[in-house]
Parts: C-alpha cells; structure tokens; sequence
C-alpha cells in the first residue's frame, strides 16, 4: 500500500508543479530575470524553485500556488545573489592581497598602509554596488575579462555593458573622492 500511495503522491506533485510552471512560468522569469540580471541564471532558480516544490509540497495542502512557487523562487535567487556577493568580495580581497604584495617591493610602509586601506575602501564599496553594477565591475577588473566576453555572458549589448561600467565606476570614484582617497585609475 505504502508504493502506491508514494505512486499517487508523486504524480500530484509532478501535475502540481506542472500547472504552477503554465500558469505561472514566464511571470516566474521575468520576475527572476529583474531580480538576478541574467537570463541563464533566472532558468536555473526557476528550476531549483520547481524542483525545491516538488520535493517538499503537498499539493493538497497547498491554499495560494502562486505565493508559494514566488516566495521559493525568491529565497533560492537571494541566496544565489547573496554566494555572488561572497565570492566577488573573496575576489577583491584577494586582488586586495596581490596588490599588497606587489607593493611590498617597492613601496615605502606608509605608501604600503595607504594603498592597503585604499583597497580596504574600494572592496567595500564595489561590495555595496547595485548587483549589476558590481558584477561588471568585478568581471571586468578584477578577473579582467574582455568586454565582448562578459556582454556575451550577461546577454547584453556591448553599449548597455559601457554603461553599466560607466556608472559602476563614477560611483566608484565618487565614494573614493568623499572618503578623500585617491582613485586607483581602473578607467
């Protein structure tokens, strides 16, 4: 008896998740697409969130479809923007980290304590960007991708990635000039 009603309790969940993904499916991408910036990572969340409800729901138990399948997508895709941020900030200390041993051999200590904070600050600031902003700004000059390569990556034109550059480093630059430090010439 107990295959049978797993049997049952499977094929409800797959028409459950089933119905949510027509019903609701491209509401659930453009939401996500908003949300994350890139087309390739609004399908995976999606996935994971119709993956994540089949595994744990109860179709029967469910009261607002909808509601539910939005609030998963939503954790799944802040989690994901919340690893991006961990790795980008990984990424900066760690170019922080070459930059400082680069300056290890010819800077004076105080030259060394300056640009240490300098870097310190920039981190900080590239981290609070707008998640689009910050990933531009981290694919470009920190892992020093070409900009064809990474407009390809994000799907959007090489003028919206000048753009979103642009912007990322004005404010950059803006945020450095208020803290009365000196911009480190990424341009």
């Amino acid at each position: 008896m107990g295959t049978v009603s797993y049997a049952m309790t499977q094929r409800a969940a797959t028409e459950f998740v089933s119905r949510l993904s027509r019903s609701h499916g491209l509401a659930l991408q453009r939401f996500l697409l908003r949300m994350l910036g890139r087309k390739d990572l609004a399908e995976d969340v999606a996935q994971d969130a119709y993956l994540k409800i089949f595994r744990l729901s109860r179709p029967d138990e469910v009261t607002c479809p909808q509601a539910l399948l939005f609030d998963v997508a939503t954790k799944l895709a802040l989690t994901r923007l919340r690893r991006a941020r961990a790795e980008a900030a990984v990424t900066t200390v760690a170019d922080a980290e070459v930059v400082d041993e680069v300056a290890d051999t010819a800077a004076r200590p105080d030259q060394r304590i300056a640009a240490e904070q300098a870097m310190q600050q920039l981190a900080r600031i590239v981290g609070e960007l707008k998640p689009n902003l910050r990933q531009v700004f981290v694919m470009r000059y920190v892992k020093q991708m070409p900009r064809q390569e990474i407009a390809e990556q994000l799907n959007i034109s090489i003028g919206a990635l000048e753009q979103r550059l642009t912007r990322a480093l004005a404010q950059c630059r803006a945020r450095m000039s208020a803290l009365g430090l000196e911009w480190l010439g990424l341009d």
